[in-house]
């Protein structure tokens, strides 16, 4: 088997390595944080911000090509990895809004 193949089976969605800047908003507050994945179904994003499991979000993704559209979704926090002072999230795609 190949490693191709292998990835294909473990995953629907192909990551895309982004890092670029996101905007989440949880409520009346806006953090500013890196999307540093994205793939069909969600996110990684990488703050110092501490969110908890089940928190949701608009995330808010510019684009910086006219050939591509601003991602604008609602997220849910899947998992959490912490690395001192610096938090990696999993994030799932909910909803995109229009």
């Amino acid at each position: 088997m190949n490693l191709a193949t292998a990835y294909e089976e473990k995953r629907d969605f192909i990551r895309m390595r982004v890092e670029s800047p996101v905007t989440l908003t949880l409520g009346d507050r806006a953090l500013e944080c890196v999307c540093l994945d994205l793939s069909g179904t969600g996110m990684c994003i990488e703050m110092k911000e501490k969110l908890n499991i089940g928190d949701e979000a608009v995330a808010f993704l510019p684009s910086y090509q006219n050939k591509f559209a601003p991602l604008n979704a609602c997220i849910r926090i899947r998992r959490v990895m912490e690395d001192g002072d610096v938090y990696c999230y999993g994030a799932e795609i909910i909803e995109i809004l229009g």
